[in-house]
């Protein structure tokens, strides 16, 4: 069933748990995805005829703002996918999504959001799950003063395996259709604290992603970022690897030019038959 565009909200219920979004087709063409992948630093080729799961997570941004959810300066912490199926290029698929928590947290609140995107015989093909801040000022600044524990070297057990410089116009295009300021403008940046603008984690994400593609596009896999540090849009990032004792990759870690985690890709499950 698809729903009508719900009328514009108050903060308080934008977001509300049990919220759920229009259902939209979304068809992944060609074109767009060599274009993003490219950007992201990821030979489009290595995809074949399969769509590339983590540009879904673009789609989740372009729901919520068609829904009327203000996206501008929110803070991705985490980003999930879960694929069962894979999608093809030029396959339309279902979107549905829901939200999924709205809790306290030290820094603000947590805002958890969950998407589904669905074949035609009703087969859930891919999850997507969105995790983010929406940051209280007063907090934030509250816990920035709180002193951490220095963290271990995170090229410890780690091979390094490609570096990247990020540039304006890869992130520019990269999250052209999502629209956060904060990828674009550099007074906008600038007022939320950052010396320019960052780069999507879901762009590193999808970078991180592509390292799983080495043997051919996965068939059906589980994995997780956690976004630790923001990327400049002009920033030098590197990626480390992981091999567990099957000698599949279970974890990929960028680092920025200070050698400090920017975030970090855990693979639970991969599949490639």
């Amino acid at each position: 069933m698809v729903h009508a565009a719900p009328a514009p909200r108050t903060k308080t219920e934008e977001f509300y748990p049990g919220f759920r979004f229009p259902e939209r087709p979304v068809t992944r063409t060609r074109d767009y995805q060599a274009s993003r992948l490219k950007a992201c630093g990821v030979n489009p080729a290595l995809y074949g005829d399969q769509a590339a799961a983590g540009l879904f997570g673009q789609d989740c941004f372009k729901a919520m703002r068609e829904a009327g959810h203000q996206v501008d300066g929110l803070v991705q912490t985490e980003q999930r996918f879960r694929q069962l199926e894979p999608i093809a290029i030029g396959e339309t698929v279902t979107q549905r999504g829901w939200i999924e928590a709205y809790e306290e947290v030290s820094r603000g609140h947590r805002l958890h959001r969950t998407f589904e995107f669905v074949l035609k015989d009703g087969t859930v093909a891919l999850t997507a799950d969105v995790i983010g801040l929406v940051p209280d000022k007063e907090k934030w600044a509250a816990a920035a003063k709180t002193p951490s524990a220095s963290p271990s070297d995170p090229r410890d057990g780690f091979d390094p395996v490609s570096e990247k410089s990020m540039t304006p116009e890869d992130v520019t295009l990269f999250s052209s259709d999502v629209g956060n300021l904060i990828h674009f403008e550099s007074a906008f940046a600038a007022r939320l604290g950052y010396r320019a603008p960052l780069a999507q984690g879901l762009q590193t994400m999808v970078w991180m992603m592509g390292l799983l593609t080495e043997d051919g596009p996965p068939k059906s896999f589980e994995v997780s970022a956690k976004f630790r540090r923001p990327v400049f849009w002009d920033e030098e990032t590197s990626l480390w690897r992981h091999r567990a004792d099957t000698g599949f990759i279970d974890s990929i870690r960028a680092l920025n030019a200070a050698g400090k985690m920017a975030s970090e890709l855990t693979v639970s499950s991969l599949s490639y038959v």
